[in-house]
């Protein structure tokens, strides 16, 4: 771990042979998109055979949907969803947002992030969005 500007940030992998430093959730959403063998848990939709490769922790921090499943279930390394009020636009913008703090609702997917958020437990995104469909505040194109 190397200290950084007063916060600590983690040395990622050799590149072009140097180390770079990146920042702890920027690092682990490279893990989770682009090396999901070093992620801890493969998270699946059933009915859209979508798998979505995840870390237990970084899940169960922000959705108290996870963070129950894995506290009740330590060594659970796949979870299967086969609900379906969850898509995997729904699901894909929800992880979007635990791993960058960004969220992207726009009138296409509002119902399926809404769907979603209400599934895991997150609350404040589900209210927000309820919001947005209650004051008509997106435009209906698609």
């Amino acid at each position: 771990q190397a200290e950084s500007g007063g916060r600590a940030s983690w040395l990622s992998s050799l590149t072009g042979g140097r180390w770079t430093e990146v920042g702890d959730m920027a690092g682990l959403n490279e893990q989770r998109l682009f090396q999901p063998d070093l992620c801890d848990v493969d998270i699946v939709l059933v009915q859209h055979k979508s798998i979505f490769p995840a870390h237990k922790g970084v899940l169960a921090a922000y959705s108290q949907f996870f963070h129950s499943l894995f506290t009740q279930n330590k060594q659970l390394q796949r979870v299967e969803l086969s609900l379906e009020a969850l898509t995997s636009q729904g699901l894909q913008q929800i992880l979007n947002f635990i791993y960058t703090s960004k969220l992207l609702v726009n009138s296409c997917n509002v119902q399926d992030v809404l769907n979603a958020a209400a599934v895991l437990q997150m609350n404040n995104i589900a209210s927000s969005c309820q919001d947005l469909l209650d004051t008509r505040s997106l435009s209906l194109n698609c």
